[in-house]
């Protein structure tokens, strides 16, 4: 089953279709099992609107660059690390940047709410950027300090696109 980290917790995540529904099973470290019932249609924009009975409907968007995951539900943006590779790379990384965050679907630059040499906090918002009516915050996944700002507001950029690099904090 694969496993996740998302502001530090661990969770391991299993999908899988049962008949017309999907089964999504969530097991967060140090806490009870979680499983939805979800039914789910494709939409246009490449993503997926599910309905998970009484948590209602939710549009859902995912996209993926190495071992970093992205999923935006409903205009929210989350952030998850694949868990079994961060921990291998983790030490072969020796004082090089903690990563660099990019844009998970094209879009505008909404605004830039940090600066070259800023030192920032994991979960605080760097970046905002606007994709299909979506505000998507591109937020720090974990501590640091930015040394390159590669956007401005108003910027249009691809998925991929490099938009803050990131160093660990000094």
């Amino acid at each position: 089953m694969p496993t996740y980290v998302h502001e530090g917790i661990v969770y391991a995540v299993e999908v899988r279709r049962v008949g017309d529904e999907i089964e999504a099973t969530i097991r967060e470290e140090g806490a009870a099992i979680r499983t939805y019932q979800l039914t789910g249609q494709a939409i246009q924009s490449g993503g997926w609107m599910l309905d998970a009975g009484e948590l209602g409907r939710f549009r859902a968007l995912t996209a993926s660059q190495g071992i970093v995951r992205y999923a935006s539900v409903n205009g929210d943006t989350f952030t998850f690390t694949v868990a079994e590779v961060r921990s291998a790379r983790k030490g072969a990384r020796r004082g090089h940047s903690t990563g660099d965050l990019t844009a998970q679907m094209p879009g505008q630059v909404r605004d830039v709410l940090v600066s070259e040499g800023e030192n920032v906090t994991r979960g605080q918002t760097l970046v905002v950027l606007e994709a299909m009516k979506m505000e998507i915050r591109v937020s720090a996944h974990e501590e640091g300090r930015i040394t390159r700002v590669l956007v401005s507001k108003g910027d249009v950029v691809e998925r991929g696109q490099v938009l803050v690099e990131m160093a660990g904090k000094d």
